[in-house]
């Protein structure tokens, strides 16, 4: 394979070197990534939102734990996982800025078809067309941030993008909860077409005509960027499916690894993002508008925190010349965090679960920026938005469909649907020692496959 031509702090298209110009471009690249981050953010509050609305819909729909499960992680995966090999096939071909501003349209007009359904069925279909929506965002987005920032800024602006999850649970806690709570006492909201809605539908409603709002707004003004690092000889021509799979290949046991300890690690953190407020609702005796509130500001603030912290730090470490750092410091995470998760759902008082939730929450904010960053370094661009999607068909399709999923049946079927934390706890007990041992096993791995992307930094 050929190496790559690229200057890693190459200008973007039309603007000259002057430092003038040389900031106008920086500035515009950090616009991009606040805009991705706005627009990842945006996604995971319609994903997340369902959690907080557990007990209307519920109630209204006369659902189980498990069907919850079913609608917060099977129905959502299910297309988002398909969906993301398209995707990212346009992506890597294609305009980067109309896949992704597509993906928001869409996305949003079926989470407002979310707040027009009123039973089962149409809803675990439509919740499938909000993740067939989603799809589209991540590997654009990561593809696009790859040109325009060089490598050393890029973990920071990562870990920006990846602590969109936490920013959505938190706007989704504390805006969801709050709106739960008025439109539950509220009379009732009547809408032409539709009628008298309840409280859970018109919050999907609005999410919906929010997001249209926010695809316009990147249509009008978002541009594509050239495409730098690629490893075809003349720059130009799309790497062959052989050419992939021999790169894939060569790489095979790092990826095998790398894969499973997220599978694990994502399985225990959509279960919590999932649980947590139905948790402290039911079995802390919190308002579900407080407990909203509260593990609210902590995912915001702590997650956005936890994201900043490891990717100024692998961002410093890489500097130095510590190329395996992003790996190496998520396996640091994995074991502060283990004793904590498995502990936090057991203990018998609310003060003393929000407390443990403080350093939960901070370490779960590291390892997506960190193992994105990692695969982005040693892959090159042609393969960019693929190896995203298929990070997304292996570890999302998964851990988005397992997650929740195993923590409605495990209550359902182990507790007698009368224990979340019990589920919350037995999950962490297995789900975080897998992944301390296969990122131990992956540092070997991971070092050679940077080493083998040295040649493309060569020139």
């Amino acid at each position: 394979m050929a190496e790559i031509s690229e200057t890693r702090e190459a200008a973007a298209p039309g603007l000259t070197s002057a430092p003038g110009a040389q900031a106008r471009t920086g500035a515009y690249a950090w616009y991009v990534v606040a805009f991705l981050t706005v627009a990842a953010t945006l996604s995971s509050v319609d994903r997340q939102v369902l959690a907080v609305l557990i007990g209307p819909i519920q109630r209204d729909l006369d659902l189980s734990n498990s069907q919850m499960g079913l609608l917060g992680g099977v129905a959502f995966s299910l297309l988002y996982s398909v969906g993301t090999v398209p995707a990212a096939w346009i992506a890597d071909k294609r305009s980067r800025r109309i896949v992704i501003t597509g993906g928001i349209a869409f996305w949003s007009a079926m989470t407002a078809a979310c707040g027009m359904v009123g039973q089962f069925a149409t809803l675990f279909l439509t919740r499938m067309g909000v993740g067939l929506g989603e799809a589209a965002l991540g590997p654009a987005a990561y593809s696009m941030m790859s040109d325009l920032l060089p490598r050393r800024k890029l973990p920071m602006a990562i870990g920006l993008f990846t602590a969109a999850p936490f920013f959505g649970v938190g706007v989704a806690s504390i805006g969801g909860g709050q709106l739960a709570q008025y439109f539950e006492t509220a009379p009732p909201l009547v809408l032409p077409l539709l009628g008298a809605v309840r409280s859970w539908q018109a919050i999907f409603l609005l999410l919906g005509l929010l997001g249209v709002m926010m695809a316009l707004v990147g249509f009008a003004t978002l541009r594509e960027p050239a495409r730098k690092g690629r490893a075809t000889e003349d720059g130009q021509a799309p790497m062959t499916s052989r050419q992939v799979l021999t790169f894939l290949g060569e790489r095979r046991r790092f990826l095998t690894l790398h894969f499973t300890a997220y599978i694990a690690m994502s399985v225990q953190g959509w279960g919590l993002f999932f649980w947590v407020i139905e948790f402290l609702v039911r079995e802390r005796g919190l308002p579900r508008a407080e407990a909203g509130l509260k593990y609210g500001l902590m995912a915001f603030g702590l997650g956005l925190a936890g994201s900043i912290v490891s990717g100024r730090l692998a961002s410093r470490l890489v500097a130095r010349g510590s190329a395996d750092a992003t790996m190496r410091l998520v396996l640091f995470c994995i074991l502060a965090l283990m004793p904590l998760a498995i502990a936090m759902p057991l203990v018998p008082l609310a003060w003393q679960t929000l407390l443990l939730l403080l350093p939960i929450t901070f370490l779960m904010g590291w390892p997506g920026a960190l193992g994105m960053t990692a695969l982005q370094f040693i892959v090159p661009n042609e393969l960019k938005g693929r190896i995203i999607a298929l990070y997304s068909l292996v570890v999302n399709a998964i851990s988005l469909a397992l997650g929740p999923l195993l923590g409605g049946l495990i209550s359902d079927k182990v507790f007698g649907g009368t224990s979340l934390g019990g589920s919350l706890s037995l999950m962490a007990a297995i789900n975080y020692p897998l992944a301390a041992i296969a990122l131990l096993l992956c540092l070997g791995p991971f070092r050679a496959a940077l080493d083998k992307a040295r040649a493309w930094e060569a020139k």
